[in-house]
C-alpha cells in the first residue's frame, strides 16, 4: 500500500496541472501594445477636438450647402464633383466618402466642429491599431517590437497633424484607413469564397472613393506579394484581378460624374502650383527637388507649414544643390533595394512603398492643384519607416529579440518622444486661422500666399485700443507689401493694401495701390469704388466721381458708394446727375434716409424747392421725430411759396 502512495500523488498533481491555462505571453504583449498604441494616438490629438474650422473646413463643411443639407444631401455628394457644393471649381475630383460623413455628422449636430474632429481623431486611432495588426502579419518572421517602432514613429509623425488637425484632410485618413482594411482582408481571404472577395472589393472601392490617390496601392499590394511573398507573377495577378475590375468601374463612374456637369474644368496658376511659373526643364528639375525634400520632412519633419505656393518653393535645375542631392539619394535608395530585395525585402519593399505612392504628387510625371504640402507624406511616410526601423533592427541584430530594452526599440521610443513632442505643439497650431496663419508666416516667410493671409487677418483687426489697432494694420501693410515683392502680379495684396492705407488716412498710397489693383484686375468694378472712397477723402471730387461711377455700375455696390458719387456731383454743382444718382440709389434702397436727405438738399440748391420739399416730407412723414426733415420741408415749401404747406407744418416746429 506504501508503494502505491507516491505514484498516486504523481497522477493527482499531473491532473491539476492539466487544468492550469498556459499563457502566450507573445499573444499578451501584442494585445497590451494594440490597445497602448490606439489609446495613446487619441490621447495625442485628443486636443484637437477643441479646435474649429481652419481653411478649406469652410468649403467642404461649414458653408458646403449639399453639406448641410445633411442626409438629404448625400445623393448630390455622391452625383457631383468635390467642390460642386460650394463653388463651381471642377478640379477632377470625385471624393464623396468623406463629404458624405460630413453631411452625416452635420445632421447630428449642426455648424459644431468639435463633432468632425473628434471622429477624425477617432479613426486615427483606429488606423494606428489596425496598423500595428496589419505590420504583425506583414512581418511574421520579425520582432513584435519591430511592428510596434513602426507603429510608435508612425503615428506621432509632426507631419501627421495636418491630416488629423484638419477636418477636410479626412479625405487623407479614409484613404489609407481602407487601403490597410483591404490588405488585411486580401491576407484573411480563403481561395475560393466569393464573400471574402466581396468584402475585399468594396473596401478597395471605399478606399478609391476617398481619394483617387488610392490607385496607387493596387501596384504596391502586388508589389509585397511578388518581392515579400515570393509569389509569381501569375497568382500575383489573380489575386488582384478582382480589385483591377472594381478599379476600372471607379474610373468610369469618376470620368461620368466629373464630366456630366457643365463646369469646365478649372485651370490652375502657378499661384496654386509654383511650378507652372518653371520652364520646362526646369518644372522636371523642380519635381525632382520636391520629392527629395518630400524625403527630407519624411526624417526630418521641422518647419512645417499649412502652404508652400508660390514662391516658397523657387524653380530649380539640374544643376541645383536639392536636385543633385535629390539624385544622389534616388541612386542610393536603387541600390538598397537591390541589396536587399532577396536579404532583407522588406527594407526593399518599404523604400519602393514610398516612391510608389508619393509619385502621383511630386509634380514631376503631372502637375496638381498644389506645389507641396505636409499631408501628402502621410501615407508614403509608412514605406521610409518601415525601411528604417527594419534596417535599425537589423544593425543592432536584435529583429529577432523579444526585450524591449533592445538598442533598436530604445533608439525608436527616443525618436517617438522628439516627434511626440514636435507633435503636441503643431496641434496648437491648428487651433484656428489665426493661429495657423500666425505661426506659419514664419515657417513660409516665402510664400505670396502666406504673407497674404497673414495680412488679411492682421487688417480685420478684432483690437478695441485704437493705437493697437494702428499696429496691427501697420503689421498687415507690412505683410501684403512682403507678399508684393513675391509676387508683382498679386492683385489682392496690392486692394488690401489700398483698404489699409486708406484706413491709416495714407490717402495718397491707397489711391496708388488701388490703382494698382484696378490694372491687374480691370473688370473688377469693386476696385473702383475704393479708389473713388480714396479720391474723396482727398476731395478730389472729379476723380472720385469718375470712379465711383464705374463702382455704382457693380450689381452689389453699397448705398454708401451712390451716396459719396452723388455728393461727388453735388459739390461740383452737377446738380442734374447728382439728383439721378440718389434717384436711382433709392431705387435699389428706398428705406435709406440719409440718400433721400441728399436728393432733397440737392433739388434745394437746383432752386427746384418744390420738389424737395416733396422730398423732405416724405422722410418726414415716415418718421415724425425727424426733426432735420421737418425744417428743411418747411424751409423749402417757404421758398417754393407753398403756404398752405408752410401752415400745415410751422406748428410742429416748436
Amino acid at each position: 500500500m506504501s508503494k502505491k502512495n507516491p505514484s498516486s500523488t504523481k497522477q493527482s498533481s499531473q491532473k491539476a496541472s492539466a487544468v492550469i491555462p498556459v499563457v502566450d505571453n507573445s499573444k499578451v504583449i501584442r494585445r497590451r501594445l494594440f490597445w497602448m498604441l490606439s489609446i495613446a494616438a487619441f490621447l495625442l490629438f485628443a486636443p484637437t477636438i477643441q479646435h474649429g474650422f481652419v481653411l478649406d473646413d469652410l468649403a467642404v463643411i461649414e458653408n458646403n450647402r449639399f453639406v448641410q443639407e445633411g442626409f438629404g444631401g448625400i445623393p448630390d455628394l455622391f452625383s457631383t464633383f468635390y467642390w460642386k457644393g460650394f463653388w463651381d471649381a471642377n478640379a477632377g475630383l470625385y471624393r464623396p466618402l468623406s463629404m458624405v460623413m460630413f453631411a452625416i455628422e452635420w445632421a447630428f449636430s449642426p455648424n459644431n466642429p468639435g463633432i468632425h474632429h473628434f471622429v477624425n481623431v477617432l479613426l486615427y486611432a483606429f488606423t494606428i491599431g489596425l496598423l500595428f495588426k496589419l505590420l504583425l502579419k506583414l512581418l511574421p518572421t520579425y520582432s513584435v517590437w519591430v511592428s510596434f517602432a513602426i507603429t510608435l514613429i508612425f503615428m506621432v509623425h509632426p507631419s501627421h497633424t495636418e491630416v488629423v488637425a484638419n477636418i477636410k484632410s479626412r479625405d487623407e485618413i479614409l484613404c489609407f484607413l481602407f487601403f490597410l482594411l483591404t490588405f488585411q482582408s486580401i491576407l484573411k481571404a480563403r481561395e475560393g469564397k466569393t464573400i471574402d472577395t466581396v468584402k475585399t472589393v468594396l473596401l478597395f472601392l471605399a478606399c478609391l472613393l476617398s481619394k483617387e490617390a488610392g490607385i496607387m496601392y493596387l501596384p504596391i499590394l502586388g508589389l509585397y506579394f511578388w518581392m515579400v511573398k515570393k509569389e509569381s507573377i501569375i497568382p500575383v495577378f489573380k489575386k488582384l484581378l478582382p480589385l483591377l475590375i472594381i478599379t476600372g468601374a471607379w474610373l468610369i463612374l469618376h470620368q461620368s460624374v466629373i464630366h456630366a456637369d457643365p463646369t469646365p474644368p478649372i485651370q490652375y496658376g502657378y499661384h496654386d502650383n509654383s511650378l507652372i511659373a518653371c520652364e520646362d526643364g526646369s518644372r522636371y528639375a523642380t519635381g525632382i527637388g520636391i520629392l527629395g525634400r518630400y524625403m527630407l520632412e519624411t526624417v526630418a519633419p521641422y518647419n512645417l507649414s499649412y502652404d508652400y505656393s508660390y514662391n516658397q518653393i523657387p524653380c530649380l535645375n539640374f544643376t541645383s544643390l536639392p536636385v543633385i542631392s535629390t539624385l544622389l539619394v534616388l541612386i542610393l535608395s536603387a541600390l538598397i533595394v537591390v541589396k536587399t530585395r532577396k536579404s532583407k525585402p522588406e527594407i526593399a519593399f518599404g523604400i519602393l512603398f514610398f516612391f510608389i505612392s508619393i509619385a502621383l504628387v511630386t509634380n514631376i510625371f503631372s502637375l496638381i492643384g498644389t506645389t507641396y504640402a505636409n499631408r501628402l507624406i502621410y501615407a508614403p511616410s509608412l514605406g521610409i519607416i518601415i525601411a528604417f526601423v527594419i534596417g535599425t533592427f537589423t544593425l543592432f541584430k536584435s529583429q529577432q529579440t523579444e526585450k524591449w530594452q533592445s538598442a533598436a526599440v530604445l533608439i525608436s521610443i527616443l525618436i517617438g518622444i522628439v516627434f511626440s513632442v514636435m507633435t503636441i505643439e503643431r496641434n496648437k497650431v491648428w487651433e484656428s486661422n489665426t493661429t495657423l496663419f500666425t505661426a506659419d508666416v514664419k515657417n513660409s516667410p516665402n510664400s505670396a500666399r502666406v504673407q497674404f493671409n497673414y495680412g488679411v487677418l492682421k487688417m480685420n483687426t478684432d483690437q478695441r485700443d485704437s493705437s493697437a489697432m494702428r499696429q496691427d494694420w501697420s503689421i498687415a501693410a507690412s505683410s501684403f507689401k512682403k507678399a508684393i515683392s513675391i509676387d508683382s502680379l498679386d492683385a489682392g495684396s496690392y486692394t488690401n493694401l489700398g483698404v489699409v492705407s486708406y484706413r491709416m488716412n495714407q490717402l495718397d498710397q491707397s489711391v496708388r495701390y488701388t490703382q494698382k489693383a484696378i490694372n491687374l484686375n480691370p473688370n473688377d468694378t469693386s476696385l473702383y469704388g475704393n479708389l473713388g472712397d480714396a479720391y474723396f477723402s482727398l476731395k478730389d471730387y472729379n476723380k472720385a466721381g469718375n470712379a465711383l461711377k464705374k463702382a455704382t455700375q457693380w450689381k452689389d455696390a453699397s448705398a454708401a458708394l451712390y451716396k459719396r458719387y452723388g455728393i461727388s456731383l453735388f459739390n461740383l454743382k452737377r446738380y442734374e446727375e447728382a439728383m439721378t444718382v440718389f434717384k436711382k440709389g433709392l431705387q435699389k434702397f428706398p428705406n435709406d434716409i440719409e440718400m433721400a436727405a441728399n436728393l432733397g438738399n440737392t433739388y434745394g440748391a437746383a432752386a427746384n424747392y418744390e420738389e424737395a420739399g416733396q422730398v423732405f416730407e416724405t422722410i418726414y412723414t415716415k418718421d415724425s421725430t425727424n426733426v432735420n426733415a421737418l425744417r428743411l420741408m418747411v424751409i423749402s415749401y417757404e421758398q417754393a411759396g407753398n403756404r398752405a404747406k408752410v401752415a400745415q407744418y410751422s406748428p410742429f416746429l416748436k
